[in-house]
């Protein structure tokens, strides 16, 4: 029966206790649940990339026949040891599920499941830390030390130093998702390749959301309800955002950073998320029109938007036209 504190979230996965077999990651920051439910399958097998060993399954899949979890959770190995399993919960209830699981636990098996943000009194989050042998893992966005940190140990790993506006303005590009600073952080060292300084100009070059490009600007124009002006030719904007699943990437860290700010962040704190370069007036406007309740919801549209775009690559341009009518629309409303 663990509910696992904000700050020690590092420590509990790099040793979870070794009765813990049921965990459940969840929270806002969504690279963040991916990177820590990883890592605890990487504690709990030998060798993560080994089908055997390592499954990860749909939440819709096992609510739709929870008698799957259960199969999988007692399947063994075909050459023995541990396993582990991943769910990636969806917009279905599991809960159901993970009760038949608790009432005939599985040997050398651990179960991670993952979600977005859970209150405290969600039927899941609820089940996870009453049982005793679960444990729930809540995952927020990256505080500025976080991102300091994060920036330090790729930077120290990579023998580079920094110049004070370019930390500047990578602290403020990253820490809205754990899993994209990584990705931006990785793509910096490969751009400063034989180089020892990181300086301000590197930055806007490369970090993707250092500066507003087209693909923030239709992102914006969807926060707005622009894009269905009269007149508007809908392909055509689409195409001008470029890349499909960037374009969904962009929306939800927008969305992301709005109710943060919706919350109690303010203007301030959308700016972090690495929108410094949109005009005050226009995240003003937009934290008035998008309440943080219909932000939550449009969150989890996104990401499965994003998910779908990310594993099915053809059909990554009729997401990205869904997530930015479904943004249209809310702000209509």
């Amino acid at each position: 029966m663990v509910a696992v504190k904000k700050g020690d979230g590092e420590r509990f996965v790099d040793a979870p206790p070794p009765h813990v077999f049921l965990f459940l990651v969840h929270g806002s920051d969504a690279g963040l649940v991916r990177e820590r439910a990883l890592r605890l399958a990487e504690r709990r097998v030998d060798d993560r990339r080994d089908p055997f060993q390592f499954v990860e399954m749909s939440g819709d899949a096992i609510a739709a026949d929870p008698l799957m979890l259960i199969d999988e959770a007692n399947t063994v190995p075909l050459f023995g040891g541990r396993r582990a399993l991943l769910v990636e919960t969806g917009t279905k209830a599991v809960a159901p599920a993970v009760e038949m699981l608790l009432a005939a636990p599985p040997r050398d098996c651990s179960v991670i499941l993952t979600a977005g943000t859970l209150r405290k009194d969600a039927p899941l989050r609820k089940l996870v830390e009453g049982f005793k042998d679960g444990a729930a893992i809540e995952c927020s966005p990256d505080s500025d030390a976080d991102v300091n940190a994060l920036i330090d140990k790729t930077l120290r790993e990579a023998r580079l130093a920094i110049a004070p506006e370019a930390r500047a303005l990578l602290q403020a590009a990253l820490g809205e998702d754990r899993l994209m600073s990584r990705s931006e952080l990785q793509k910096l060292l490969l751009y400063m390749h034989g180089r020892s300084r990181v300086e301000a100009t590197d930055i806007l070059e490369v970090v993707a959301h250092a500066s507003k490009g087209a693909a923030d600007s239709v992102v914006l124009d969807a926060f707005s309800g622009k894009m269905l002006a009269a007149g508007a030719d809908f392909d055509e904007t689409l195409a001008r955002g470029g890349d499909p699943t960037l374009l969904i990437s962009n929306a939800l860290r927008y969305a992301m950073s709005l109710h943060r700010g919706r919350i109690g962040g303010g203007l301030m704190t959308v700016k972090r998320g690495g929108f410094f370069s949109v005009p005050d007036s226009e995240i003003e406007a937009h934290l008035k029109i998008w309440p943080a309740s219909r932000l939550v919801a449009l969150i989890e549209t996104l990401r499965v938007a994003q998910g779908r775009a990310r594993a099915h690559a053809d059909m990554a341009r009729t997401e990205a036209a869904r997530a930015l009518m479904t943004i249209v629309r809310g702000a209509e409303r």
